[in-house]
């Protein structure tokens, strides 16, 4: 009875798969009026070592599932939805519209990442090391560079309003953005007017180079005998240097701001990857990516007399390779080294192995 629907459903996916290029990520659904739906995700499996005591030393985990929808509705409007499955953890990644009314003018309504940090919104199935930052089993609170900028709420996604734009009037392929947010003050107090304003300028003067500086300010709170609110803010710039295309490839970054302005605590960070991404060895290798990354990161606490400060800063270094498979498909191979201002430096050996489709 249902033999007629389900193969007209089967012959309809499979036309519309091999309507992608074999190297593209996703598969489109065409509508009317030029509208398009695009479908696209990524699973990524990692086996981790930990050199921390109280964890197992190895271990197995699907770090990330991500399902993604990308809606074309019409040259003015589209939007994107993105759903992630990490561990036991279920959240929303981006859920907003666009509103594209001129290329200089472009609105965008919802959760997406806030324009600060070049590495922060790099996305994590081209990225040159597995993490953006440290993250080892065991070992909490140890601020690099992108933690401090994680933790402190000055990067990664936030539900607000941006206005962005690429004029096409404007010299040295000048792009900009600025947004309104939430802020993570927000989260922890509720009845408070918080809020957050992230503005981002950047330049691409010739092919394959880029460079940007993003602003961001946020609002601090601490809960004593009475609520005290404080405001914040930082700076950071980037530049990259190649793509990821194939070739050598540079990402590097700075950051300083407000680590606690109620303990007049400032952090400083800096970020560099460096790669080098050959063309195809064998039918199945595409590319072979030796990398190297290297993140320091300093809060800004003093510790007076003998008194521990668990937020932390230190340096992290990554050596590693990237075996890719063709398209964003690869294994990932990384040995985090981890030393802290104090302490024991802490190793951890990845391998990850990226499906993206």
């Amino acid at each position: 009875m249902h033999a007629p629907r389900i193969r007209v459903s089967a012959l309809t996916l499979a036309l519309c798969l091999a309507a992608a290029p074999a190297a593209a990520q996703g598969f489109t659904l065409m509508g009317p009026d030029s509208s398009r739906l695009t479908f696209g995700g990524r699973v990524q499996t990692q086996f981790t070592t930990t050199s921390a005591d109280q964890v197992p030393g190895a271990e197995v985990a699907l770090r990330r599932v991500r399902l993604e929808a990308t809606v074309q509705a019409s040259p003015l409007v589209s939007g994107r939805i993105s759903t992630e499955f990490a561990g036991s953890r279920v959240s929303f990644r981006d859920a907003y519209v666009r509103l594209a009314l001129d290329p200089a003018f472009v609105i965008l309504a919802g959760q997406a990442y806030r324009p600060f940090s070049g590495i922060s919104m790099y996305s994590s199935a081209k990225s040159l090391p597995i993490e953006r930052g440290v993250r080892i089993r065991g070992v909490p609170d140890a601020f690099d560079h992108y933690n401090l900028l994680l933790d402190r709420g000055y990067a990664d996604r936030d539900v607000g309003i941006q206005l962005r734009g690429e004029p096409a009037w404007a010299p040295l392929g000048l792009s900009y953005a600025v947004g309104w947010f939430n802020g993570p003050a927000r989260t922890a107090f509720p009845e408070q007017s918080t809020g957050q304003v992230v503005a981002r300028v950047g330049v691409q003067p010739v092919r394959n180079v880029r460079a940007a500086v993003s602003y961001a300010t946020r609002d601090f709170g601490t809960l004593g005998d009475e609520l005290l609110m404080e405001r914040g803010a930082a700076w950071e710039a980037d530049v990259e240097i190649g793509s990821d295309r194939g070739g050598p490839h540079l990402i590097a970054e700075v950051a300083a701001g407000d680590f606690d302005p109620f303990r007049d605590a400032r952090f400083f960070g800096a970020q560099g990857w460096a790669g080098y991404r050959t063309g195809r060895v064998s039918q199945a290798i595409t590319g072979v990516e030796p990398m190297l990354r290297v993140s320091y990161g300093d809060t800004g606490l003093e510790v007076p007399g003998e008194q521990e400060v668990e937020e932390m800063g230190g340096i992290l270094v990554t050596p590693g390779i990237n075996l890719w498979l063709g398209g964003l498909n690869r294994v990932s191979i990384n040995y985090d080294v981890w030393t802290p201002e104090r302490g024991e430096a802490q190793k951890s050996f990845k391998v990850q192995f990226q499906l993206a489709f």
